[in-house]
C-alpha cells in the first residue's frame, strides 16, 4: 500500500481526543478470527507510525482495556495473529513503566513466555525482546520476571545457542544481563534461583566460541550475580577465569571492561581464587590492558589492589612483575582520573604495610619510584589520596630498614618536605583530618626540625 493512504488508514485507527477507534475495539473483542486479526494488525501499525507521539498512541492502547485480549491471543493457533500480538506487546514495554505494569499485570509474562518458544523465529525474538523490556525496566517488574522464571526462555537458548540465529542469541544474553542487573536486596535474594540455574549455562556459553555483543552481556550478568563469595566460587567451578583473562586484553572495550569488572568481584572470593587468577596469567595480562586502555586502568588497579591486600606470597607475585611502576606511574600522573590515581595508591598503601614486616616490599617500593609518586599525591586535590601518601612516607622514612636513608634523599629531591609541611598547616585548619596532620608534623620534627616550626606571623 503507498505510504500516503497507509498513513490514511492508521489514523482512522485513532479518535481526535486520542482514543482508539471504537471499531479497533470492536474487531479485537469480536469472536471473528478474521476482525480480531485485521484489527490487531491496525493496532500494530499505529504503533509503528512516526507521526504520532508514541506515548500517545501506547497510552491509548492501554488505556482501551484491550491488553488482556492482545496477551490472550499469543495462545492462539493462528500465526498471523500471535505475530500481531507479539509486536503489540512489544511496543508496549517499550514505553513506560507504568505503560509496561499494565501489560504485565494482565498477564503478559506466561503467555510472552510460551510465545517464546515458537517456530517462527520473528514471533519468539519480538516475545523475548518484550521480557527483556520487563526484566530491565524496574524492581518491582525485575521481581516480578524472576518470580515466573522469565529468564528460562533465554537460558535455554544460551545452553545451545548452535541452535538459533546470532539476533535471537545476542537477545538472550541481553535478557539475562537485564534479569541480573543492579537493583534492591530484595532482587539479591530473589536473583540466587536465577544464579543457580543461570551460572553454569553462562560459563559454558563463555567458553565456546560466540561474538563479542552476547558475550560482553553474558559476562556482566555474571557480575552482576557475583555478589557475595559463595556466588564468586560457583563461577569459578564453572571454568572461565582463562578466558577472562583473555578476555581482559580485548581490544573490543564493552568485553575488556566486562571480563576486569567481573575479576574484581572474583578476587574477592577468597586466596583459593585470587591464586587461580595469578597462576592464570592476571599480572601480565594488567600490565597489557593498563599500558594500553586508560579506560581499564581504574578497573586494572582495583585487582591489584585485591592481590596487594592478600597473603604475603600473592603481594609478592605483583613485586615481581612489571605492574608496579606502572601503579607509580599512575599515581604520579596529575591528568590521570582521581578515582583511577586513589585506586593505584591503595595498591601501594597494601604493599607498604606488608613492608613493615618483610622490608623487601620497601626496596620495591623505592625502586618503583613510590617516594616520588607520594610526594605528586600530597599536592593533590583528592581527600582520599593524601592520608595514604602521607602513611606510605611514614613507613618507608620512619621504620628502621636498609633504605631509609635513600627513601629520606628522594622525598628532599621531590620537595616532600614542603609538602608534608603543607599538610601540616592545612591540617591545622581541618582540611585534612587530625592523623594526618599529626603524622606530617611527626616526620617534620623528627627529619626535618627547621620546617616543623609554626609560619611566623
Amino acid at each position: 500500500m503507498d505510504e500516503h493512504l497507509l498513513e490514511m488508514e492508521i489514523k482512522k485507527c485513532i479518535t481526535l481526543d486520542g482514543q482508539l477507534a471504537p471499531g479497533i475495539v470492536g474487531g479485537i473483542h469480536s469472536s471473528n478470527p478474521h476482525l480480531q486479526l485485521e484489527s490487531v494488525s491496525k493496532v500494530a501499525q499505529l504503533l509503528r507510525s512516526k507521526n504520532h507521539s508514541p506515548d500517545v498512541l501506547l497510552q491509548a492502547v492501554v488505556d482501551s482495556g484491550l491488553l488482556p485480549n492482545v496477551i490472550n491471543m499469543l495462545s492462539s493457533p493462528d500465526a498471523a495473529l500471535v505475530s500481531e500480538a507479539t509486536l503489540v506487546l512489544l511496543n508496549i514495554t517499550l514505553g513506560t513503566s507504568q505503560q509496561t505494569s499494565a501489560a504485565v499485570s494482565a498477564g503478559a509474562i506466561p503467555n510472552l513466555l510460551a510465545a517464546s518458544a515458537s517456530e517462527v523465529e520473528g514471533v519468539a525474538h519480538n516475545a523475548l525482546l518484550a521480557l527483556g523490556n520487563i526484566a530491565g525496566d524496574s524492581d518491582e517488574l525485575r521481581d516480578a520476571f524472576l518470580e515466573k522464571r522469565g529468564y528460562g526462555p533465554a537460558l535455554k537458548i544460551l545452553a545451545d545457542p548452535s541452535k538459533h540465529s546470532a539476533k535471537v542469541v545476542e537477545t538472550s544474553a541481553w535478557t539475562v544481563e537485564n534479569c541480573a542487573a543492579p537493583g534492591t536486596l530484595v532482587k539479591y535474594q530473589s536473583i540466587s534461583t536465577c544464579s543457580g540455574e543461570a551460572i553454569p549455562i553462562l560459563c559454558k556459553f563463555i567458553q565456546q566460541k560466540n561474538k563479542p555483543k552476547p558475550l560482553t552481556a553474558v559476562v556482566k550478568a555474571l557480575r552482576h550475580m557475583c555478589f557475595s563469595p559463595k556466588v564468586a566460587n560457583k563461577i569459578f567451578e564453572g571454568g572461565i577465569v582463562p578466558r577472562l583473562i583473555q578476555f581482559s586484553t580485548s581490544k573490543n572495550d564493552g568485553l575488556r571492561e566486562g571480563a576486569l569488572n567481573l575479576i574484581v568481584r572474583l578476587a574477592s572470593g577468597g586466596e583459593t581464587l585470587l591464586q587461580s587468577l595469578l597462576d592464570n596469567g592476571i599480572l601480565q595480562a594488567l600490565q597489557g590492558c593498563m599500558t594500553d586502555y586508560v579506560k581499564s586502568r581504574r578497573s586494572g588497579c582495583l585487582i591489584a589492589s585485591k592481590i596487594t591486600s592478600a597473603s604475603t606470597l600473592q603481594a609478592e607475585a605483583l613485586l615481581e612483575s612489571s605492574v608496579l611502576p606502572l601503579l607509580t606511574k599512575i599515581v604520579a600522573d596529575e591528568e590521570q582520573e582521581l578515582k583511577t590515581r586513589n585506586e593505584a595508591m591503595t595498591t601501594l598503601f597494601h604493599l607498604a604495610q606488608k613492608g613493615e614486616i618483610n622490608h623487601r616490599f620497601f626496596s620495591s617500593l623505592v625502586e618503583a619510584d613510590c617516594v616520588e609518586a607520594c610526594c605528586v599525591a600530597l599536592a593533590c586535590t583528592e581527600w582520599g589520596i593524601i592520608p595514604k601518601a602521607v602513611e606510605i612516607i611514614k613507613s618507608l622514612i620512619y621504620t628502621p630498614w636498609s633504605g631509609a636513608e635513600d627513601a629520606i634523599e628522594r622525598l628532599k629531591d621531590s620537595d616532600g618536605v614542603e609538602l608534608l609541611r603543607d599538610v601540616w598547616l592545612e591540617g591545622k585548619e581541618s582540611e585534612w583530618t587530625e592523623r594526618e596532620s599529626m603524622t606530617a608534623h611527626l616526620l617534620l620534627r623528627t627529619y626535618f626540625p627547621e620546617s616543623s616550626k609554626p609560619p611566623r606571623v
